[in-house]
This record gives structure tokens, sequence and C-alpha cells, in this order.
């Protein structure tokens, strides 16, 4: 287990395809949303960290949540990615609303997310031609 910049804990994502023995997510250079050592992609490592009881619990019950789990979570939803399917960001709303707002600011900014383009569900392609065409007149 290993400790980022923002005081998580990260651990090792393995694989639940059947008969995988992938241990630890790995993305690939081409498709980060693909597992370099095995080829499956990040939901079937994903299913590892919400665990089979919690897919098929319907009901409304509000567990505590870690931070690191949700930044483990987070990370396959927003890692790479520029906008966030709808049903996806549902879940990771309810994940979010059991954090401390600066808990949920930190893994946000952990991949590069502002609150207001996580909000809008898509980061805006504006703000990065912006900055660089603000360095290239400086």
């Amino acid at each position: 287990m290993s400790t980022t910049k923002n005081g998580f804990f990260l651990q090792a994502i393995r694989c639940t395809h059947p008969n995988c023995t992938c241990e630890c997510f790995t993305p690939e250079k081409a498709c980060i949303r693909t597992c370099e050592s095995c080829k499956h992609g990040w939901v079937t490592h994903a299913l590892d960290k919400l665990g089979f009881n919690h897919v098929f619990n319907l009901g409304m019950q509000v567990e505590i949540v870690q931070p690191n789990i949700v930044f483990d979570i987070a990370s396959l939803m927003l890692y790479g990615s520029h906008a966030t399917p709808v049903r996806l960001k549902i879940l990771l709303d309810r994940l979010f609303s059991v954090l401390q707002h600066d808990e949920v600011l930190q893994v946000l900014h952990g991949f590069g997310w502002t609150y207001e383009d996580y909000a809008r569900g898509y980061i805006l392609q504006v703000r990065s031609c912006f900055y660089l065409c603000l360095k290239i007149l400086l």
C-alpha cells in the first residue's frame, strides 16, 4: 500500500474476470482504460473495490465510506477522461455525498478536474487552450 501526495492510501485493484490472475490494474499507454497486464477493461478491476454484495444492495442505506476507497473508485471513472457518463456520475455523486467537501475537492483535483467541471459532467477544453495561449504570449 502506498500514499499519494493528497495523503490517500493506494491499494492494488485486482481483476475480477473469471480465471484471471492479474493482481493490479496497470493502464496501457495507448488505451489507459485497459489493463496492460491482462488486457481486461477497468470495469472488471473496479468490481474488486465495490464487492459483489454492493452490486446487489438496492436499498437506499448510506454506508460509511473512507476517502481512499472513493479515490480508488473515482480514479477508474475520472483518470484520463474528459467526460463522465450520467449513470457513473450518479454513483460517484452518492459516494461524494458522504465525504467532506474538501475531501471531494482533493479527489477531483487529483485527476485534473475542478468542482465546476465535475458538476457540469465534462472538462471544458477551452480552459487548457486558454492557458496554452497565455503561455505563448508571455
